[in-house]
Parts: C-alpha cells; sequence; structure tokens
C-alpha cells in the first residue's frame, strides 16, 4: 500500500469513527510502522490542509464539525455499479478510432472497481451491451472530421451515398456531430448545393481540412433543422404522424422515446396514441412497420397510404404461401 492509498484509507477511517483511532490501531490497519503512519498524517496536514488533531492517549480524529474532503473521485456503492455498466459500455464501443482512448478509460475505471469494488468488479462478464443496427466499427476518417468541427475548419470531402450509390466531391462546413442507433452521422452545410445535409461518416471516403471559412450557423437554426424532426434526415417538420398503438403495445410504446417532448394520450379503449412531427417519411414508416398490426396510422392521408403500400408489397412476397 503506497501512501496515497494510506491517505484516503486514513480518510475513510476518520469519518467511520465516532471516537479517535489509535497509534496501535494505524499500525495495524495500514500493517507499516508508526513513522510511517505520522508521515502520512504530516503529509495530510501540510499539503491537504486536513484537520486531522490528535488527543494524547486516545489517538488521531478530525476537528469537529469538519467538512474536509480528499481530492479525487469517492463513489457510492449505486454510483460504483453505474460506473460497472459504464465500463462494460466502452468495451461494448471498442474498436476503430476510438481503441486507443477507450482502453485507457477501461483501465482507469477497472481499477477504481478493484479498489473499491472488487466483488463487482469480478461480475463485468454479467453486462452485456448490444449494439443492433451498428454498421460499422472502422472510421478512420472520425479524428479529421472531428477536429474540423471542433476547430470550425472548412472540409474537402468524397462521399458515396448508400441509396443511389452517387460519388461526389464537395466542400462542406461542419456543424454537428450525431451517435445515432450506434452510427455517427455528420450535420455540415454543404456549400455546392447551398444548405444544410447530413452524411453518414462510414460513406466518406475522404476528407481533407481546406482553405476558406467555415460556415457557422446558429445554433437555432440548427435545432429547427436537426432537431425539429423525427428521425435522422435533417429539416423542419413538414406533417405530423398520428400514430395509435393497440392496447397490447400500448404498455411498451408508451415508454418508448420516438421523438423528444412527442405529445401522447391514452385513449379510453386503452390504446395508445402518439403525434410525432416528421419531414422525410422513409424512417418513420420503417418504425411503423417494425410494429406490424399493433400500429394504425390515422392520418395524413399520404403517410397512411405510404404504409400501405410498403406492407402490401411485404406481403406480395409471401402471396403463394398464404393463398392471396
Amino acid at each position: 500500500m503506497d501512501k496515497l492509498e494510506r491517505a484516503y484509507h486514513l480518510d475513510k477511517l476518520l469519518k467511520q469513527r465516532r471516537t479517535p483511532v489509535s497509534m496501535q490501531a494505524l499500525r495495524e490497519r495500514f500493517e507499516c510502522s508508526e513513522a510511517t503512519v505520522k508521515r502520512v498524517i504530516y503529509d495530510m496536514r501540510l499539503y491537504l490542509n486536513a484537520p486531522i488533531e490528535n488527543s494524547p492517549g486516545q489517538g488521531y480524529f478530525y476537528s469537529k464539525g469538519s467538512t474536509f474532503e480528499m481530492p479525487g473521485v469517492w463513489f457510492s456503492a449505486e454510483e460504483l455499479h453505474a460506473l460497472l455498466t459504464m465500463q462494460q459500455l466502452a468495451s461494448g464501443l471498442s474498436g476503430g478510432f476510438l481503441e486507443a482512448e477507450l482502453n485507457r478509460l477501461r483501465q482507469r475505471i477497472e481499477a477504481i472497481l478493484q479498489k473499491s469494488a472488487p466483488a463487482a468488479a469480478g461480475q463485468m462478464h454479467r453486462i452485456r451491451m448490444i449494439a443492433a443496427g451498428k454498421r460499422s466499427r472502422e472510421l478512420p476518417l472520425f479524428p479529421v472530421i472531428a477536429t474540423a468541427l471542433l476547430e470550425r475548419q472548412r472540409l474537402h470531402i468524397a462521399y458515396e451515398g448508400r441509396q443511389r450509390g452517387e460519388k461526389s466531391a464537395r466542400d462542406v462546413s461542419p456543424q454537428r456531430l450525431a451517435h445515432y442507433r450506434g452510427n455517427w452521422y455528420l450535420d455540415a452545410w454543404c456549400h455546392e448545393k447551398g444548405e444544410l445535409r447530413t452524411f453518414a461518416v462510414e460513406r466518406i471516403s475522404s476528407a481533407k481540412a481546406t482553405a476558406g471559412s467555415c460556415k457557422a450557423l446558429d445554433e437555432a437554426v440548427l435545432e429547427r433543422q436537426l432537431a425539429s424532426s423525427f428521425g435522422i434526415f435533417a429539416g423542419e417538420p413538414t406533417a405530423t404522424a398520428v400514430l395509435r398503438f393497440t392496447a397490447k403495445a400500448a404498455a411498451w410504446v408508451a415508454d418508448e422515446s420516438w421523438f423528444p417532448d412527442a405529445p401522447g394520450k391514452w385513449l379510453e379503449d386503452g390504446r395508445f396514441e402518439l403525434r410525432i412531427p416528421y419531414n422525410n417519411p422513409t424512417e418513420l414508416i420503417m418504425e411503423i412497420c417494425r410494429h406490424g398490426p399493433e400500429v394504425e396510422v390515422v392520418a395524413p392521408p399520404v403517410l397512411r397510404q405510404q404504409v400501405a403500400e410498403r406492407l402490401r408489397q411485404a406481403i406480395d412476397q409471401y402471396a403463394a404461401e398464404i393463398n392471396i
């Protein structure tokens, strides 16, 4: 046990005891000589202003009414268990551009757990972090993109859209990075199109800081364009979807976060109604179809028709099996 560890243990011991702690008890607790204990107390008084007093013949104690706290981080049992979960989350995120940083983070968390909650630290395998929908682990250009974002630099990027497979080169001014459903997206002002666009980071094949000022959009504009509609697609909402979930699905849907502050209400028959603003319906339609017969699109009519068409196409693939 080194000097710093003894200092932390001494602090904890003095706070737990209502009576002074004798030198003999401290020597036995820390398995060291009286001189070593006195050096720890001396250093705590000198460097940390610890209000440690000594009552001759009785022992050491903190001054009455002391609010002294050791520097560093202390955790309750609940906080340590939360820290354990965070450690497993960091493990689940490992790989690619964050590998080195996450390794250092995991090592520090593990060291804290081993010292403070060794029993819990040995049970880390009981927590699983499952990253569903994650498309790519290797993002070699992430540091370049993140640096440009934080240092307000314009980027020249090569991008290949997934839906159409079109390749393009363009100058962009990074505005935000978003981690959405296990994947990273860059929200940036496209100087070629003259508008705000969202790029999947794994589809950016090259990125280089370039000359020219970086266009900075007002935060209110970014919120309106990026956070006012459902899903990852940018744009101000053009419609509001009214969805009604069956009583069977309502218990789960009512607790899900479909959209920040999306108004929902329970209906008299046990169903749950949700209203979601959207711009591009693509992702919303996918989410609706995921619930199958447990949800009905009430409005707008165009969205109801789009969902019906998507479900019809799905049924057509199994027409022979269900005799349609």
